[in-house]
């Protein structure tokens, strides 16, 4: 999902021959262990970083269930909170406790 996006909206940019070629990277900051979350089109995503790309910027790194990454624009990430993690309903284990 997040791969066919980012190839839907880089093919939109014009290019502009002063700035440089379409889609390359001019700042990345990427932090893996610190994730924060969010949502792309109302899919929930993990956000690994930030950085600005030629065509638009500034632009974030997210990661979606399937485990696909894409660089996309910050603006269509929404719901963003570092200290929220997505809600997933579980069933409650349950552990015997040893009997004396």
């Amino acid at each position: 999902m997040l791969l066919a996006l980012e190839k839907k909206l880089l093919a939109e940019v014009k290019s502009s021959a002063t700035e440089g070629p379409v889609g390359a990277m001019t700042v990345m900051q990427i932090d893996r262990d610190h994730p924060s979350y969010g949502e792309v089109d109302g899919d929930p995503v993990t956000i690994l970083g930030e950085g600005n790309r030629i065509g638009f910027s500034p632009v974030t790194l997210v990661r979606d269930e399937d485990g696909e990454e894409a660089w996309i624009p910050k603006r269509l990430v929404r719901n963003t909170d570092p200290r929220l993690a997505p809600i997933a309903f579980a069933t409650p284990t349950r552990t015997a406790k040893a009997r004396k």
